[in-house]
């Protein structure tokens, strides 16, 4: 074998052996990957999430909700824990299938008893600065805006039940809930249509006289 035949074969080992080497490295990162990705990589909290999409208003059941196990970091604080914490209740705000439920995302069903049998609706308003100026027991008209800009009346003469606080009524996790949480008790038509409305449009209210 002469020199330049003894080269080449050299050259074509250290080739061979990069190759190699690189799709060992190559498995390796895979590995360490996924293993990072593992529920067993950390500790762990189990939570409640939603089992399906659920809009606002709804009593929540038993099967409308799960548990799920999340990275300790990953979980927030005001995250439920037990689906008894939630199964009962009123949801706040629409959460979609998946999500993690929390604290803020429901209004106590307890409130039903002092509303005469009327159902409590809770529902979204766009300026959360009017919330400030409402009291529990006014009388309100809910409102959308409608394709032309007006205002489309959806109910009337409807009674605040509850002003959750905004630290208890906003929701986390990116469900995209602004403004202010207002509860009302309604009737089952007027429930229907507030949530319906709630689900797909910007809500307003007027401020009716007693």
């Amino acid at each position: 074998m002469n020199v330049s035949s003894w080269i080449s074969s050299v050259l074509r080992a250290v080739r061979w052996h990069r190759r190699g080497l690189a799709v060992v490295a190559a498995a390796c990162a895979l590995v360490l990957a996924l293993a990072a990705l593992s529920p067993g990589s950390g500790p762990t909290r189990t939570v409640v999430v939603s089992a399906r999409d659920l809009a606002a208003g709804v009593v929540v059941g038993a099967d409308d909700v799960t548990t799920a196990e999340l990275p300790v970091g990953a979980v927030p604080a005001s995250a439920l824990t037990d689906p008894a914490q939630i199964v009962g209740q009123l949801l706040a705000a629409p959460r979609p299938g998946g999500a993690t439920l929390l604290n803020e995302d429901v209004v106590s069903s307890s409130l039903v008893s002092a509303s005469d049998g009327l159902s409590l609706v809770p529902f979204r308003i766009t300026d959360a600065a009017i919330a400030s100026i409402l009291e529990v027991g006014d009388l309100i008209s809910v409102v959308t805006l409608g394709p032309d800009g007006q205002s489309v009346p959806v109910v009337d003469r409807v009674r605040i039940a509850a002003l959750p606080a905004p630290a208890e009524a906003s929701a986390i996790g990116g469900s995209g809930s602004s403004g202010a949480l207002v509860v009302v008790t309604a009737d089952a038509d007027q429930a229907a249509l507030l949530a319906a409305a709630s689900s797909s449009y910007e809500m307003g209210i007027i401020l009716e006289a007693p």
